[in-house]
């Protein structure tokens, strides 16, 4: 019996010592930025990103301190994310592997419908014309130095011009403060050709990016249009050309050339509808993929593309603004956009 008893109490201490690290505890305390005190009552949730989509781990209200926990099993491997929801925003904490799970910090803030405190600091519209087709990525960065959150689903985050010869295909990528790229939709306006993104602004810096294709016809001329948010302040738009690539209007005129790209950097002076001639042909990303052409003398051969392939307009859209943020981080660090 005591050799039996003495079996079982170590096959107890052995799976005590085992279920150890079977949990991972993940703590911390949501804070109110804007009134500097802690966010009491505020529903916190852990989500596991993975290819079934997010899946909530767990989820919590802070207590009279602001201090949540979650004591989650530690086969849930792989990033997860820590997100506070307050007043119909939701703040985000990205964990990496490996990164400290506990004592960790949320901030929230009071929310403004006010557009005049979430200002178009940087605009920006690329402009790559091919044989085919011209591709056009438009970058707004918009400032919130306040420490409110700027969040009016009626009048949007930003607006912008889509021509119609756009058939409505767009591509919208918004990334928040210390924020991952996230796909968005741009809904329209009551204006002809106008749409706006809803997203919250919170105090930092917020960057977007726009992006479609138009068919060959308009690759000789663009037509666009300067729009926004009453009451939302905002800096000239700059039009960009690729080494190769020359843009011609009264409305423009040449600030220079950006060093790693050799792109020439154009300032729009008109305030609502402009149009630009372009000569030339060029992109961003190269020679190579602007060709497009086949100059065999053989026969063509039909066939009878997949369904996905109606929709390559829209992913080339996609493609142009992921290059389009590559060349914003080179234009922040060239002197031309001092000028």
């Amino acid at each position: 019996m005591w050799k039996g008893d003495g079996v079982k109490l170590t096959l107890i201490a052995v799976w005590l010592v085992l279920a150890v690290p079977l949990f991972a505890a993940i703590d911390g305390t949501v804070t109110n930025g804007t009134v500097e005190k802690p966010a009491v009552g505020i529903t916190v949730s852990v989500i596991q990103p993975g290819q079934q989509g997010m899946q909530t781990l767990g989820s919590a209200k802070t207590d009279a301190a602001g201090h949540f926990q979650f004591d989650l099993s530690a086969s849930q491997t792989g990033p997860q994310l820590v997100q506070a929801l307050y007043k119909g925003v939701t703040y985000t904490k990205f964990l990496t592997p490996g990164a400290p799970t506990t004592g960790i910090t949320v901030q929230v803030f009071e929310t403004s419908k006010s557009p005049a405190q979430a200002a178009v600091a940087q605009h920006m519209m690329v402009l790559e014309p091919a044989e085919r087709q011209m591709a056009v990525s438009e970058t707004m960065l918009v400032e919130n130095k306040s420490n409110t959150t700027y969040s009016n689903d009626d009048l949007g985050a930003v607006r912008f011009y889509l021509p119609a010869d756009a058939n409505g295909q767009v591509g919208v990528s918004v990334k928040g403060p210390g924020g991952m790229p996230l796909p968005r939709s741009g809904e329209k306006t009551n204006q002809p050709d106008v749409y706006k993104v809803n997203f919250p602004i919170k105090p930092g810096q917020t960057e977007f990016t726009i992006s479609y294709v138009l068919p060959a016809s308009d690759a000789a001329k663009f037509v666009g249009k300067v729009v926004g948010i009453e009451g939302q302040p905002s800096g000239p738009l700059r039009l960009i050309a690729p080494a190769g690539v020359v843009l011609e209007s009264d409305d423009i005129r040449k600030l220079g050339t950006e060093p790693s790209t050799q792109a020439t950097i154009y300032d729009l002076a008109a305030t609502g509808a402009y149009s630009v001639a372009i000569k030339g042909m060029g992109s961003l990303r190269g020679p190579q993929a602007d060709a497009g052409t086949d100059s065999s003398d053989s026969p063509a051969v039909e066939s009878n593309p997949p369904p996905v392939y109606k929709r390559l307009p829209y992913l080339a859209a996609l493609a142009f603004g992921i290059l389009a943020i590559g060349f914003v981080l080179l234009y922040r660090l060239s002197p031309v956009r001092d000028l």
